[in-house]
C-alpha cells in the first residue's frame, strides 16, 4: 500500500514536471501570433482529439470511452471549473495585474485544497500540513518572481481574479475525488479535457473574426506538442497518480514542482538567470514536499505503535 502511494507521489511529481513546459509552448505560440484565450482553448481541443487514437490502440476497443455517472459528473466539473473557468480567471488576472501578480496569487491553491480537503474529506489539518503549505507558497513565489516584487500590480479586479484562479486551480484534485480518480486515467483525462474544450469554445468563441486562429503549419506542430506533453500525457500520469494517493492536500504541493521545471527550462532554453533567490525558492518547494512527507511518516509510526 505504501509503495503504491509512493508511486502515486512520483507520478504527480512527473505530471507537475510536464506542466512546467506550458510556458515554453505558450511562448512559442505567442511568438507565432496566437493570443492567450484561443491558446487555452486549442490546447484542450488538440489534447482531447489526440487522445482518441491513443485510446483506440490500447487493445481495449471502446471500453476506455465508457465512464460511470459519478465519473462523468466529476470530469464535467473538472473540465468546467478546473480547466475552463480557471483559464478565464488566470488570463484576466494576467491582463489586469500582470504576470507576476497572477502567478503569486495562483499559488494560494494549496491553501484552498487543504481547506476543501478538511471540509469535504475530513482530512486532518496538521501542523506539518500548515507548515508545508506556508513553505511551499513562499518557495513558489520566490521561484516565480526571483524576489523582485516591483512588477506586482495591485488592482482590486486583478487580485479577485488571481485568487479565483488559485481557487479554481485548487479544485482539480478535489473535484477529481468525486469519481474521476476511480476511472481509467485515459478515460478521466479525455473527458476532463474534452469538457474543458467545449466550455472554453463558448467562452472564447473562436469563430469571431477578431480571435486569432491557426494561421500556419508551425502553429499546428506547436499545438500538437502542447496538446501531448503538458496536456494529454501530463493528465494521464496525474490521474493515475491521484488514484494512489490518500491525502488530497499533498497533491498541489507535489504538483508545484511545475515552477521548478519552468525555471530550469527558462534557464536552458531562454537563458534566463537563475538568481540565488530563485534557487532558494526551488529549495523551499522541495523542502515543503519533505516536510509533508515527514508528517506522513510520523503519523504512520504513531499508528503502528
Amino acid at each position: 500500500m505504501k509503495n503504491e502511494q509512493n508511486k502515486g507521489y512520483l507520478m504527480v511529481l512527473a505530471a507537475g514536471t510536464l506542466w512546467g513546459t506550458i510556458g515554453l509552448f505558450a511562448t512559442i505560440l505567442n511568438n507565432l501570433g496566437m493570443e492567450p484565450f484561443p491558446l487555452a482553448f486549442y490546447r484542450l481541443l488538440f489534447a482531447s482529439i489526440l487522445l482518441i487514437p491513443v485510446m483506440l490502440v490500447q487493445g481495449k476497443g471502446l471500453s476506455l470511452f465508457r465512464i460511470s455517472k459519478s465519473g462523468l459528473i466529476s470530469c464535467f466539473l473538472v473540465g468546467l471549473v478546473s480547466q475552463a473557468i480557471y483559464n478565464l480567471c488566470y488570463m484576466n488576472a494576467i491582463e489586469q495585474g500582470g504576470m507576476a501578480t497572477a502567478s503569486v496569487l495562483l499559488y494560494t491553491a494549496p491553501v484552498f485544497v487543504a481547506i476543501m480537503s478538511r471540509v469535504f474529506f475530513k482530512e486532518p489539518l496538521t501542523k506539518n500540513v500548515i507548515i508545508a503549505i506556508f513553505v511551499n507558497i513562499c518557495g513558489c513565489v520566490l521561484t516565480v518572481t526571483g524576489g523582485n516584487f516591483t512588477e506586482v500590480n495591485l488592482s482590486v479586479f486583478g487580485i479577485v481574479m488571481g485568487v479565483a484562479a488559485g481557487f479554481t486551480y485548487g479544485t482539480l484534485p478535489v473535484l477529481s475525488r468525486l469519481g474521476a480518480d476511480d476511472e481509467d486515467p485515459y478515460t478521466s483525462s479525455f473527458y476532463g479535457l474534452a469538457f474543458g474544450a467545449v466550455a472554453l469554445f463558448f467562452m472564447v468563441r473562436p469563430w469571431r473574426p477578431e480571435v486569432t486562429g491557426i494561421t500556419d503549419y508551425r502553429m499546428v506542430l506547436a499545438l500538437i506538442g502542447f496538446g501531448i506533453i503538458p496536456s494529454a500525457l501530463a493528465y494521464i500520469i496525474y490521474f493515475g497518480g491521484l488514484g494512489k494517493i490518500k491525502e488530497t492536500s499533498i497533491v498541489p504541493i507535489l504538483a508545484s514542482v511545475e515552477t521548478v521545471a519552468a525555471s530550469i527550462i527558462g534557464l536552458i532554453v531562454f537563458h534566463q538567470m537563475l538568481s540565488p533567490v530563485k534557487i532558494l525558492g526551488i529549495a523551499l518547494v522541495f523542502g515543503s514536499i519533505v516536510i509533508m512527507n515527514l508528517g506522513k511518516s510520523t503519523a504512520s509510526e504513531q499508528t503502528a505503535d
